[in-house]
């Protein structure tokens, strides 16, 4: 097990009503896809996906959900959290010409990913979707950086409505990619694993996301069917022979007492 940090929350950036970035001045060694495991000292603890990692700090992209969550938006600059990991597998940052595509609140991992992607030199695409506009997240950051951008929301806040998948699929008739890498609700992700059936030979990345408790593979919590995959070992980071494998994957998922619960069709 990774040894437990405490250190005082650096900077707190709100990047929409419900969604915030907190950062921790730390030297953390970790690479896209990674999580680690968060605790506010009275709640217990959580995993949340590294947004960003550079030298000497990093951040963590958190939505406002439950209870866990609110009581972090109760935190100032200088308040005490706890924190280890990295957990995880992690982005194989092989490909050259990338496709990336993030959904909701599920897309601020993309940008750790995009910055360590072109430190390697890759040409990079990337897709922003989510229902609203304020749903729609670090499109500045992504702004930033040299590569090619696309936005859509289901609402159509930015003249046309769609999904990140729509965008997608369009783009991938018309470039030839060499790797395509997924972060988003798994709805979405279930129908870009879809997509991706009709291009046998492009290789593909999905970040997964599941209930987890120990995040060292003792629990089993977050095992996923058939393969009895622990996605806080052997994942979040799946690849294309593995994702294609799952049977539970976009039909159900598990709550803490280990009960299937299944996704509703939207």
């Amino acid at each position: 097990m990774s040894r437990r940090n405490t250190i005082a929350i650096a900077e707190i950036v709100e990047e929409s009503a419900t969604l915030r970035t907190f950062y921790f001045e730390h030297e953390l060694k970790a690479s896209p896809g990674q999580f680690i495991m968060l605790t506010d000292f009275e709640l217990g603890e959580k995993p949340f996906s590294i947004s960003e990692c550079k030298s000497g700090r990093f951040g963590v992209t958190i939505k406002k959900l439950g209870k866990f969550t609110s009581n972090l938006w109760d935190k100032k600059a200088g308040d005490l959290l706890s924190f280890r990991g990295a957990y995880g597998s992690s982005f194989s940052l092989k490909g050259k010409n990338c496709l990336l595509v993030g959904g909701g609140y599920a897309t601020p991992p993309l940008y750790f990913l995009s910055r360590e992607l072109m430190r390697q030199g890759a040409g990079i695409t990337l897709v922003n979707g989510a229902r609203t506009k304020e749903d729609l997240v670090f499109c500045e950051r992504f702004e930033e950086l040299q590569l090619i951008y696309k936005r859509i929301t289901d609402a159509g806040c930015f003249g046309r409505a769609g999904t990140s998948v729509d965008i997608a699929r369009e783009l991938l008739e018309k470039n030839d990619y060499d790797m395509v890498y997924v972060s988003g609700p798994e709805l979405m992700m279930k129908a870009m694993r879809d997509l991706l059936t009709e291009y046998h030979n492009l290789e593909y990345e999905f970040l997964f996301e599941r209930y987890m408790k120990c995040a060292i593979g003792i629990c089993g919590n977050c095992t996923i069917d058939p393969l009895g995959i622990r996605l806080c070992v052997e994942g979040p980071v799946l690849a294309r022979d593995k994702v294609e494998q799952l049977t539970e994957f976009g039909k159900y998922h598990r709550n803490a007492a280990g009960t299937k619960e299944y996704f509703k069709a939207k």
